[in-house]
């Protein structure tokens, strides 16, 4: 029991219960799935080498035909820069000054100390870097294309690679049988694997919005599949269960098997925007399938800090520094992350959008 002056009216006591912190929703669903695979380099700048090689199919000869050649393979390369993300933040003595702990549960008065307003700051820091990486993420599988809101780095995969994306839409009105369309979702998404990816392919997923994935649900189909496809998914989903857990994610994320795909409801993963309004990463009526197992398929690779400690040495994934000047005065943190976020195989990557 923590018995503290009531703040409406000093001369009366409250019974002060745990300290409640409000969070955004920050749910990291790539991570959750293992999209990404992490590679730390010792530069800002990194060279991607593609070497293109042909089907051939060779024919027969007579015995003293000359013999046929093939065509050699062809190699180019795609430079890209790693951008900077740093953000700074200060702890002062007004931040200790008189100042109570918001969390505290002590029968007497606990003020701040440095060790408490650090915990914070680091917290909030490592929160707006967490988010900064997610929101890259999802915004390299919707478009295609590197964050970089200042213009700092410009890259799109598609363009790079020379490549069109391939959009298909699929309706799912209650009289619509979608089968048809998935399938050619599907075979444009293996189709759009290069260096002998195809066989490696574990399953196919799709990160889908709300109205998308509910519609996929409505449909009189799928309604009817559900039936005998796997009946305790079925029983999960018409009970308002949320479907089955995926590869690591939680309750937050309905999920349904169907097709051949796992549909994924990523509604639920999104930012607050500065006047507090969610805003999911994937685009209302949009739904973005991917393979999931091609090795590579995804990249994040990071470049270490600009600074003498870490110059030309394998990056570490976020830095942290802290220093107090000679005044005593401040303490000044600085934090950086420095990444790149890579879509190797981008024509593996299909939107489908609702068309009804």
């Amino acid at each position: 029991m923590a018995i503290v002056i009531n703040p409406a009216q000093p001369g009366k006591v409250v019974d002060r219960t745990d300290s409640l912190l409000r969070i955004p929703n920050t749910v990291g669903i790539t991570n959750a799935l293992g999209l990404f695979t992490e590679d730390p380099r010792s530069q800002k700048n990194i060279e991607i080498v593609r070497t293109t090689t042909r089907s051939h199919l060779l024919e027969d000869r007579n015995w003293d035909e000359r013999n046929q050649t093939i065509a050699g393979r062809e190699s180019d390369s795609l430079l890209l820069k790693i951008p900077h993300f740093p953000a700074d933040d200060a702890i002062t003595p007004n931040d200790l000054d008189g100042v109570l702990q918001a969390g505290s549960l002590a029968e007497s008065v606990e003020l701040e100390t440095v060790a408490s307003v650090r915990a914070q700051k680091m917290f909030d820091l490592r929160e707006a870097h967490g988010l900064t990486l997610e929101a890259a993420r999802m915004q390299l599988i919707t478009q295609g294309t590197v964050y970089a809101p200042r213009g700092t780095v410009v890259t799109n995969y598609y363009t790079e690679f020379g490549i069109t994306r391939v959009e298909e839409g699929i309706d799912l009105s209650a009289s619509t049988d979608p089968r048809t369309a998935i399938n050619d979702i599907k075979k444009a998404s293996r189709a759009g694997l290069t260096g002998g990816q195809a066989g490696q392919v574990r399953t196919f997923v799709a990160l889908a919005s709300d109205s998308f994935y509910n519609a996929l649900l409505q449909n009189a189909y799928v309604t009817d599949a559900l039936k005998y496809v796997d009946q305790g998914q079925a029983l999960s989903i018409l009970l308002g269960n949320g479907g089955n857990a995926v590869n690591g994610l939680d309750a937050r994320f309905e999920s349904v098997t169907l097709f051949g795909i796992t549909w994924i409801n990523a509604g639920a993963s999104g930012y607050e925007d500065a006047d507090g309004n969610f805003v999911p990463f994937i685009p209302e009526g949009d739904a973005y399938i991917l393979p999931v197992g091609v090795r590579d398929m995804f990249k994040t690779y990071y470049a270490p800090a600009n600074r003498f400690s870490s110059v030309n040495r394998r990056a570490a994934m976020s830095y942290w520094f802290e220093y107090l000047n000679e005044k005593d005065d401040i303490i000044e943190i600085m934090t950086e992350q420095n990444f790149l976020n890579a879509m190797l195989h981008p024509g593996a990557v299909v939107r489908a959008f609702l068309d009804s």
